[in-house]
């Protein structure tokens, strides 16, 4: 599990993405968001869900805590783009949505044993 400080520096960046998620997913459970139709209803769950995989998925599995990086990746990609598409803002309106996407791509290819080059 974590046994250095290092392996625990990563909280610095996981617990103020599940505050953030757990704070704004849980209101938006069981209603539409942004006029998205049925796609609306998914935003509350992965926000809120994406959060608490997050949190609990270091101690239980690794499957866990990727599934909800990546549930939260979904949701800032389809934020960035709702602003700037949709809502035409511009990319000074969609940093902190920018950098909430970094962040959990990072945590959900972090130790990742992906084989990136086949010739070795």
């Amino acid at each position: 599990m974590y046994k250095t400080i290092n392996d625990n520096l990563e909280w610095l960046l996981r617990l103020p993405v599940i505050g953030t998620f757990l704070y704004h997913g849980y209101p938006k459970l069981g209603t539409e968001v942004a006029n998205l139709g049925y796609v609306g209803y998914l935003v509350g769950p992965f926000e809120f869900f994406g959060a608490i995989f997050l949190l609990v998925g270091p101690f239980i599995n690794d499957k866990i805590h990727r599934a909800g990086a990546l549930m939260i990746s979904v949701i800032m990609v389809g934020a960035i783009y709702m602003h700037l598409f949709k809502w035409n803002d511009t990319l000074k309106d969609v940093e902190w949505q920018i950098l909430l996407l970094a962040v959990s791509l990072y945590f959900a290819i972090k130790d990742c044993d992906l084989m990136l080059n086949d010739n070795e």
